[in-house]
């Protein structure tokens, strides 16, 4: 198994005082196994309950751990923009803090590394409500098909990177901070000649709190981010 030699983890968490504690122990416990180095960031997206103050309390008690608070509220794409800005380690992971993944399945997406700049988890079985997972589907196959791009599951929150990639493609370069930043962010990967493999992942369900991003005003924004990414890369490719 590939071995690194620095690791920044970092999570996006928006009101989940129920796992903040816990995902952050996890990486912790779990990613030493995989980096001789590790630094845990903790993403606080404006929260109204206790997330920042447990994440501050871990960091007071473990220089690995950091925490970012953003006031007000970012929304997930600003979260996800903030951890892939400060890691400061020579590879970036990062999931959601709802404890959806199994932090070991890091294992499956490292021997990817011998053959990509970005490797990418796709839920082999998604724990989802079904509504959530049709809505998924028609937006993984709306993506597909404007983009011809064959990402399975440009969603799924378990993503691995190495951090020059960012120096090459500047995250400047997505303009989205709503739902649509991930699904952009690789579009964009892609279409700058970046190399990403593809590997299945577990996916479990939700223990305590409410889930996120599904909302129509949610799904409808990221659609119109999507249509406007299209017209931008058909734009650049006129020139």
């Amino acid at each position: 198994m590939a071995r690194l030699s620095s690791l920044s983890f970092f999570f996006p968490a928006y009101n989940e005082e129920a796992h903040v504690e816990e995902v952050a122990r996890q990486g912790l416990d779990v990613l030493p196994r995989f980096a001789d180095d590790i630094e845990v960031i903790v993403v606080d997206d404006g929260s109204t309950d206790r997330t920042g103050e447990i994440a501050d309390r871990l960091a007071s008690r473990d220089p690995r751990v950091r925490v970012i608070h953003h006031r007000p509220n970012r929304g997930y794409g600003g979260a996800i923009r903030s951890g892939l800005a400060s890691a400061r380690r020579e590879h970036v992971f990062y999931t959601d803090g709802d404890l959806q993944f199994d932090l070991t399945d890091l294992e499956r997406l490292l021997p990817q590394l011998e053959r990509a700049d970005v490797v990418i988890g796709y839920r082999t079985k998604r724990a989802d409500a079904p509504r959530r997972i049709f809505i998924a589907w028609v937006y993984n196959t709306l993506i597909r098909i404007l983009f011809a791009a064959p990402f399975r599951d440009v969603d799924c929150a378990f993503k691995l990177f190495k951090r020059d990639v960012f120096e090459r493609v500047p995250l400047a370069r997505v303009r989205s901070n709503g739902a649509f930043f991930s699904p952009e962010l690789l579009l964009v990967l892609r279409a700058a000649g970046v190399r990403i493999e593809q590997v299945g992942v577990r996916h479990f369900p939700r223990k305590a709190g409410e889930e996120k991003g599904a909302t129509l005003r949610v799904v409808l924004r990221a659609v119109r981010d999507l249509l406007r990414l299209r017209l931008r890369l058909w734009l650049l490719s006129l020139r």
